[in-house]
């Protein structure tokens, strides 16, 4: 009686260790996704460094103007 219930323990435990491991196997794949995202996320990047670049110095100098444009006596 002892053998026949530790055969059945062994049996479920096996089984156990299947199914604790079946999910971790389907979730393998070819290419990681994250480096997928951080080449797009890189190519996004530098594509609109430029522009934001662009940006920063067009409103720089545009505060500068109003600084200036606020100091003429009849702008107001």
């Amino acid at each position: 009686m002892n053998a026949r219930f530790r055969n059945i323990i062994s049996g479920r435990s096996a089984l156990v260790a299947l199914a604790a491991t079946a999910p971790v196997l389907s979730f393998a794949q070819a290419t990681d996704p994250f480096d997928t995202a951080l080449a797009t996320a890189t190519t996004k990047v530098t594509s609109y460094a430029g522009a934001l670049v662009g940006l920063a110095a067009v409103s720089v100098v545009f505060m500068i103007a109003i600084k200036y444009v606020k100091k003429l006596p009849k702008a107001s």
